[in-house]
């Protein structure tokens, strides 16, 4: 590898439009942690519904799955930095949402069950009204869906937006530094979400809504610094028909690039089996913390801590290392270690044990996220990366909502022991396919055989020695 070709740590942390980019991510991931846990504690304290906790879990994901194509498509042709602005803006409604929802909290719960049904049906043994909290869950419900929506939009326009202001040779080092910003802003958020979640729900959602406005300044200032998108002349569609045709077609296309490759085509099937059988932690995470161990808001935000805490520290030697080689190797080695994780987490309910696996959580997230996405933007054509992107996220979150989908169907009736068991029972089946698989096909071999000599040139190499 040449000098020019050498991964440059400089490089990336002195691109300003790429700082600035990955610091609207930063204050805006901040953000999406504490409302998140904001609303995952109030709707378990309001409910204690597994059931409730899972449907809550779909509704995160359930955009990525039904906009992630489209979403994908409109990163391909359109100015990336628009579209990550008017995600910016969307979401700061929402949050502004969440904060009128619970200004309005007890009246809410005071809106009678049917109208014109006796009040006196709905007051409990000591004579007071019993609170209706459907008319709290539905708007958080509404609101939590748009801002889920926004983020669809927001990831395959950055992702394709960050390939084109970084050199192809600085990407993992790129992604490493966005993924130290994702782990930093996890640590940061998840403390603050702990600790203001334990004295105020409201100053939750107010503090997050103001971080969407401080992210959408920061997107702003990309117009001025950041380089411009390549037009793409496209003939204008004659009809609505025809335009439908169209994101179909480009839909398509994101699914046959990712055929054309083994390696993306490998990593996505493997880690949309992961993202299934995590369905599982997603719902009960919060019901085995509090209702099992015991365990709030405080701690919730610690062990999330430590989670960024290793991924950070995983982030920045990936950093150091500057390029991987073999990345379907490290996948695979990431995959089987949470299979193993799983097994652990379904079992055991010590506090010292699950902040180990939380810890180990953060590394593997980093070893999975940082290498999956550098592939895809080394391996497939700046044009085409938003609706592979977009694809990505559809398989992946698919997936999972699948996933998330039976847990909560069966929570309510099976213990969180069992139903972790028995994700990590499929999570093993797959991951021994997959590693049986790419052993066989050679997925597993270096992804630059540009670099690796011929037997011709180490034959005559040899004989020159001699």
């Amino acid at each position: 590898m040449t000098q020019d070709n050498k991964p440059s740590i400089r490089e990336v942390l002195t691109n300003a439009a790429f700082m600035v980019l990955f610091a609207a991510q930063f204050t805006e991931n901040i953000g999406r942690a504490i409302s998140g846990l904001a609303i995952e504690f109030l709707i378990f304290e309001l409910t204690e519904s597994p059931l409730l906790m899972g449907i809550l879990a779909i509704i995160w994901l359930l955009p990525f799955v039904i906009l992630a194509p489209i979403a994908g498509a409109l990163a391909d042709r359109y100015d990336q930095r628009k579209l990550m602005l008017y995600s910016n803006i969307v979401s700061a409604f929402a949050s502004i949402g969440f904060v009128i929802i619970y200004l309005f909290n007890e009246q809410l719960t005071q809106i009678q069950y049917a109208v014109g049904q006796p009040i006196l049906n709905y007051l409990n043994v000591a004579g007071q009204p019993v609170p209706n909290y459907l008319h709290v869950l539905w708007p958080l419900f509404v609101l939590c869906f748009i801002n889920s929506s926004s983020a669809a939009f927001f990831f395959p326009s950055r992702n394709a937006y960050t390939r084109l202001i970084v050199k192809k040779k600085n990407l993992l080092v790129a992604n490493s530094v966005g993924s130290s910003v994702f782990q930093v802003a996890t640590i940061i958020g998840f403390v603050l979400a702990g600790l203001l979640a334990a004295n105020s729900y409201l100053l939750s959602f107010i503090v997050n809504s103001s971080t969407f406005a401080v992210s959408g300044i920061l997107i702003g200032v990309i117009f001025f610094i950041g380089k411009k998108p390549p037009g793409i002349e496209r003939e204008k569609s004659k009809s609505i028909k025809q335009e439908l045709q169209r994101f179909g077609e480009d839909i398509a296309v994101g699914y046959r690039t990712i055929r054309k490759h083994p390696k993306i085509s490998y990593m996505l099937v493997v880690f949309s089996f992961v993202t299934f059988s995590f369905g599982a932690i997603s719902v009960l995470f919060i019901v085995i913390l509090q209702g099992e161990m015991g365990l709030g808001q405080t701690w919730y935000g610690i062990l999330q801590a430590l989670m960024g805490a290793s991924g950070i520290i995983t982030a920045i030697i990936l950093m150091r290392i500057g390029r991987i080689k073999r990345k379907i190797l490290l996948l695979n080695i990431t995959f089987s270690a949470i299979t193993v994780s799983m097994y652990i987490f379904a079992v055991v309910r010590d506090l010292y044990v699950m902040a180990i696996i939380m810890f180990s959580y953060g590394i593997m997230s980093v070893c999975i996220n940082v290498p999956s996405t550098t592939l895809i933007q080394e391996s497939v054509p700046y044009e085409l990366q938003g609706r592979v992107f977009g694809t990505q996220q559809l398989l992946q979150n698919f997936a999972q909502l699948i996933g998330m989908g039976i847990v909560a169907l069966i929570a309510e009736y099976v213990l969180p022991m069992y139903v972790l068991l028995g994700s990590s029972g499929i999570l093993t089946i797959s991951i021994i396919i997959g590693l049986i698989y790419s052993r066989k096909k050679g997925l597993m071999g270096s992804d630059y055989p540009e670099e690796i000599p011929s037997k011709k040139f180490l034959k005559e190499k040899t004989e020159s020695a001699l």
